[in-house]
């Protein structure tokens, strides 16, 4: 995310308007997304709409990391740039997985409590989570984040699709990968749950895309994910879904030791 900035210019120079097109890329991604969700809902077979609506917020994710990342090197943090940041994160990590969760679940045939509930549910720890986030930490999460990002369950709500929708149909009979029934979709529902709570908790996380040995490997493996045939695609997703519980579980413990170590 952009760092925000004390004294913001009225008007922006090219250092900052750089790092804002990155995040406007951010933002037209998490967009297209909800436009491929929409467009899904009129096939009646399944097509690829909901691949590449989960790919696209896995694309959002990493040029979300990389605007502020842009910003620092070129020196054009902004204060513009940093409220953009709030409704990129609120349209392509709250809004538009919520909308694949209700797509995703009604192609599925979930019961309609659930498909709503679950949806709204996210929408609303999200929108919770970043309005805290504004107030209650000035440095933008500089410092690390209080409760889990909200692009920890946007991920994981898209890798989860991702995989469940490009597996093969012999599978979906048999509800390896379903998202109706099964351990599949009872991890799907956990994750979620459990993520959403983290993000309004106060638990606090470090933020790996302020490092390049940490971003860099990320965006790699994003990219692959959206350029790859999706059979290949499928492993990636796994690899990054691998990474991301990591993160949601071993967190809060690299917090702990990096203030450990700067007491001592």
């Amino acid at each position: 995310m952009q760092q925000l900035q004390k004294k913001p210019a009225a008007f922006l120079n090219w250092r900052q308007i750089i790092p804002s097109l990155i995040t406007l890329g951010a933002m037209l991604s998490g967009f297209l997304s909800i436009v491929y969700v929409v467009q899904g809902f009129q096939d009646d077979a399944l097509g690829t709409e909901f691949l590449n609506a989960a790919r696209l917020i896995m694309l959002a994710m990493i040029l979300d990391g990389l605007d502020g990342n842009v910003a620092r090197w070129l020196k054009g943090t902004s204060e513009f740039g940093a409220e953009l940041d709030t409704y990129v994160d609120m349209t392509a990590f709250g809004i538009a997985p919520a909308i694949l969760i209700f797509a995703v679940t009604m192609k599925a045939g979930t019961d309609p409590l659930i498909r709503v509930l679950l949806p709204s549910a996210v929408a609303l720890s999200g929108v919770v989570r970043l309005a805290r986030f504004k107030v209650a930490d000035p440095l933008r999460g500089q410092g690390g984040y209080g409760g889990l990002p909200i692009t920890a369950n946007a991920g994981w709500v898209a890798l989860f699709v991702f995989i469940s929708q490009s597996a093969s149909p012999h599978n979906l009979d048999q509800g390896s990968f379903s998202l109706q029934q099964g351990g599949f979709a009872t991890l799907f529902l956990v994750g979620i749950l459990t993520f959403i709570s983290l993000q309004v908790s106060n638990v606090r996380y470090p933020k790996p895309t302020k490092k390049a040995v940490m971003f860099v490997p990320c965006a790699v493996l994003v990219f692959l994910f959206v350029l790859l045939p999706k059979d290949y695609s499928r492993w990636v997703a796994l690899v990054m879904l691998i990474l991301g519980l990591c993160y949601a579980v071993f967190g809060p413990m690299i917090v702990r030791h990096m203030a450990a170590h700067d007491r001592d």
